[in-house]
Order: C-alpha cells, then sequence, then structure tokens
C-alpha cells in the first residue's frame, strides 16, 4: 500500500512540475515575443530615420563612400528584421541568414574603413573569412529555410488542393 502511495505522489509531482515548467515556458515565449515585437519597430523607425536623413545628406554631400555605406546599413537593418520576424513566427532562425547578415556587415566595414588603409594581414583575414562564409552558403547544408518548407503551410496546400478539383 505504501508503494502505491509513493506512486501516486511521485507521478502528481511529476505533473505539477511539467504543469509549472509548461507555464513557465510560455509566459517566457510571449514576453520575448513582446520584446521581439519592439525590437522590430525599432528596426523599423531606424531604417525610416536613415532612409530620411540620407535623403537630406545627399544633396550636401557626394561622398560615394558613406551612400554606400549608408545603403548597407539599411540592408544590414533589413536583414535583422526578416530575422527578427522569422523568429517570432517560426522560433527558429535559420543559419543561412545570419551568414548572409555577416557578410554584408563585413563589407559595409571594409567600405568604411577603406580597403587602402587595411594592412595586407586584414586584407587576406577578411577574404577568407569571406570565402568561407561564401563556401558555406554555397555547399554546407544550411540552405533550409522554415519557412519555405511545405510542411509548415499544409493547411493551406490542402485548402487549394481541394478546391482545385
Amino acid at each position: 500500500m505504501e508503494k502505491v502511495n509513493k506512486n501516486i505522489s511521485g507521478k502528481g509531482q511529476k505533473e505539477f512540475y511539467f504543469w509549472i515548467h509548461a507555464l513557465f515556458r510560455k509566459y517566457i515565449e510571449v514576453t520575448m515575443d513582446i520584446i521581439l515585437i519592439g525590437l522590430v519597430i525599432v528596426t523599423f523607425i531606424f531604417i525610416a530615420k536613415t532612409i530620411y536623413l540620407l535623403g537630406l545628406d545627399i544633396y550636401k554631400t557626394t561622398n560615394i563612400p558613406y551612400v554606400i555605406s549608408e545603403f548597407l546599413f539599411i540592408f544590414i537593418l533589413i536583414e535583422v528584421m526578416r530575422i527578427l520576424v522569422v523568429y517570432i513566427e517560426f522560433h527558429h532562425v535559420s543559419v543561412d541568414i545570419m551568414v548572409e547578415l555577416a557578410i554584408v556587415a563585413i563589407l559595409r566595414e571594409i567600405i568604411i574603413k577603406g580597403a587602402i588603409e587595411l594592412d595586407t594581414l586584414k586584407i587576406v583575414g577578411i577574404s577568407l573569412l569571406i570565402a568561407v562564409l561564401g563556401f558555406l552558403l554555397k555547399f554546407g547544408d544550411i540552405r533550409t529555410r522554415p519557412h519555405e518548407d511545405e510542411s509548415t503551410y499544409k493547411p493551406f496546400f490542402r485548402k487549394h488542393a481541394k478546391t482545385e478539383k
């Protein structure tokens, strides 16, 4: 009889633990989603501000490296916003998006610093880094995006498959 009582109390404790864990995880995910939505809004504001300031400065100065670096900064912010939106939707970020963002950020820094001001060792290191990142994109098995997977949109495909017949 004592074994039965111990098993029941142990089972109840496990269920309570999993219930508390699930509840805690749910609230953490909601909190993270709220924070990420705020970050998306802030990123969108930075994009709008950068475009506005670039529009004002483009007629004052013709500093081509500055204009190009600002456009690349806008592209980086767009990629960051895309990463945040994908994470909010799927709670998963693909590595290839991060690699693309890293390549654009590296190129932006090269344009800002100027390839002429960099010494040979830094140029070789940056070139190797970009080559490895490009190799990962081309030949690595990281080109799987959750939003391109058909299983994500199964109800959508099933609904349209029924209407076509």
